[in-house]
């Protein structure tokens, strides 16, 4: 398999995306975990694209993940919709959309990255958990049946 190539998102990458995250996010809907991302729309990505940082990442010129950055105070970056396709999972696309992800936070002088995972996600809060993130909060959904946590990485 080729290496993912990740640049950031384009305007043209806006339904490709959309259908990246319906495939990744079927699932979380599956494990008991269903997020707004499982039906995001070509227009929902496209307005992520301009409002946010979001990068992709394709293998072979086939689009197959995305993550965006939201700054949220003047030291930290929220770090969201981290999506592989269902068929790429496993191959080592999601470590490089990090990568790529923490490396720009750290570019623009933020202190910290930081996001919101389901606490009894089968293996999401362990894979932050091994790349450095710490849980430091709750974050209840009042519109779910489940509940979050916030985990940050210091990226200085």
């Amino acid at each position: 398999m080729t290496d993912p190539q990740v640049r950031r998102a384009s305007a043209e990458d806006a339904e490709p995306l959309a259908q990246v995250y319906r495939s990744a996010y079927r699932e979380n809907r599956r494990l008991g975990f269903p997020a707004k991302a499982e039906s995001a729309t070509s227009d929902e990505v496209a307005t992520w694209i301009r409002e946010s940082e979001v990068f992709v990442a394709e293998v072979e010129g086939d689009l197959v993940g995305g993550v965006r950055l939201e700054a949220t105070d003047p030291d930290r970056t929220k770090l969201s919709r981290l999506g592989v396709r269902e068929s790429r999972k496993g191959e080592g696309v999601g470590r490089e959309l990090l990568d790529r992800a923490e490396r720009a936070v750290r570019d623009r002088g933020y202190a910290t990255v930081w996001l919101t995972t389901p606490e009894d996600h089968p293996f999401l809060p362990d894979l932050y958990r091994r790349r450095g993130y710490e849980k430091t909060g709750e974050y209840p959904l009042d519109y779910r049946d489940y509940d979050e946590v916030v985990m940050e990485k210091r990226v200085e």
